[in-house]
């Protein structure tokens, strides 16, 4: 397995580990900075795993 999907797999892991409570479910709060920090983390987490997965796909074609 190539070093960059399982970077992105482990960050995958690590965004889907961030509680969602805060994120999600507190919204009686008006200044919920920890949930829109947490929100933002796991946004950026997932979408740099999925960059560094997809990247790390390219040089697998060895049979075509």
């Amino acid at each position: 397995m190539n070093t960059k999907r399982i970077i992105g797999i482990v960050l995958w892991v690590l965004a889907f580990a961030i509680p969602f409570k805060f994120a999600l479910l507190d919204t009686e709060a008006v200044g919920n900075i920890k949930g829109l920090v947490s929100f933002v983390v796991m946004l950026v987490l997932v979408f740099t795993g999925y960059a560094l997965f997809d990247s790390g796909k390219q040089g697998d074609s060895q049979g075509h």
